[in-house]
């Protein structure tokens, strides 16, 4: 009796074991904890970057309508600087890939730091090329300069078609404190961005 009650008790912890271990692997992490404050130090990163001046190629636009908060970029391929950039009411063609923000992908970067590179570990929310750049396969999206976020009008207004851009937009430039189905309120946003075209320089 006694052999038989000590299997027993021990086949039941094995079974409590076995199923609070499944419960913990099973447990979803949450990726977006403390995730205004995290992005918001993204940014103030990327900013203390620009001001020592420890990174050459990351340049900043201040967003017109948000006036104090700033787009960085980084340029990964140079366009014709001799055709004209859009206007605020332009309409443009564009490649892009938008992702959201991971500290530690950034962080694991090999320099010059290029998140856009690190698609494939990142979250993707929206994209109209799939592979590393656009091929004759993809097709660009048409867009109003002032129809787009906030972060888009501005940095659009200062390239030029063939540019290709790395972008860094804070959340007040983008969706704010309103989430989307694929991006959580407080997301600060890194786009790739290739200018195609402008289709139509300016509406009268």
């Amino acid at each position: 009796m006694r052999t038989t009650l000590t299997v027993f008790l021990s086949f039941l912890l094995s079974l409590s074991a076995f199923l609070l271990t499944g419960c913990e692997e099973t447990k979803e992490v949450d990726v977006y904890h403390d995730w205004q404050a995290r992005n918001e130090a993204f940014m103030d990163s990327l900013a203390n970057v620009f001001d020592a001046r420890s990174d050459a190629s990351l340049g900043r636009i201040e967003d017109e309508r948000n006036k104090g908060y700033y787009i960085y970029y980084k340029r990964i391929a140079t366009g014709d600087e001799k055709q004209p950039s859009p206007y605020y009411n332009s309409t443009i063609t564009a490649f892009y890939r938008g992702m959201l923000i991971n500290e530690a992908v950034f962080a694991a970067c090999p320099a010059p730091k290029h998140l856009t590179t690190q698609y494939k570990n990142l979250t993707v929310f929206d994209s109209n090329f799939t592979g590393n750049d656009p091929t004759d396969f993809d097709s660009p999206s048409s867009f109003t300069v002032n129809g787009v976020i906030s972060g888009w009008t501005e940095v659009l207004q200062w390239m030029h078609p063939g540019d290709r851009w790395e972008i860094y937009i804070p959340y007040i430039s983008a969706y704010g404190s309103t989430s989307t189905t694929a991006i959580p309120a407080y997301s600060s946003l890194v786009f790739d961005i290739t200018l195609v075209a402008v289709t139509q320089l300016e509406v009268k």
